[in-house]
């Protein structure tokens, strides 16, 4: 429910919104499709890492952000490149995160 409410804040912000995708599976498929130029990536994905999706995300060069209630210093190195956006998401503060990824 909450990656279904900050799909339709993005696509309320101007965000072509692809997913989202409840599971890691379901998330390469979408990174597959044409179109895709930015991720949020939450780290868990149910019982599983999403540690295949950043590093598809990664070898296409499409610049993701991370979601996670993880502190820093608790994200898997796999991560620590993208930006983090803590839990609860501040939605301001990802669409500026998202925006400044997009820029670079």
């Amino acid at each position: 429910m909450i990656a279904l409410d900050l799909s339709q804040q993005l696509a309320d912000a101007g965000f072509a919104v692809v997913g989202p995708a409840a599971t890691v599976e379901e998330g390469m498929a979408l990174i597959g499709q044409p179109g895709c130029d930015v991720a949020v990536v939450d780290i868990n994905l149910g019982a599983q890492t999403s540690e295949r999706l950043a590093e598809m995300l990664v070898a296409r060069g499409i610049p993701f952000a991370t979601v996670s209630g993880y502190a820093a210093d608790q994200v898997p190195r796999l991560f620590a490149s993208a930006p983090l956006v803590t839990k609860p998401v501040h939605v301001p503060s990802l669409l500026g995160t998202l925006s400044r990824l997009l820029r670079a």
